[in-house]
């Protein structure tokens, strides 16, 4: 499966004051393979920006069956 992911903060609708924006949330994938890149836009799609994964238990190939948390700190205007 591709690469599936989820915002958790901040919440949909919620209002972000000028400065740096933290970003987070969780990814997961299928068929035992591990997340290794989550890519983030903030402005519909028009550039990207590799936010960084939690480090966690170091999985076996093929084992990786679980999610992992993202983050991402982008400036906003």
């Amino acid at each position: 499966l591709p690469v599936q992911s989820a915002i958790t903060h901040p919440r949909p609708g919620a209002a972000v004051p000028p400065g740096e924006l933290t970003v987070k949330g969780y990814a997961w994938s299928g068929g035992g393979r591990r997340v290794v890149r989550v890519d983030v836009s903030l402005d519909g799609g028009n550039t990207w920006r590799a936010a960084e994964l939690a480090q966690g238990e170091r999985v076996a190939p093929g084992r990786a069956w679980a999610w992992v948390w993202w983050e991402l700190r982008a400036p906003v205007e």
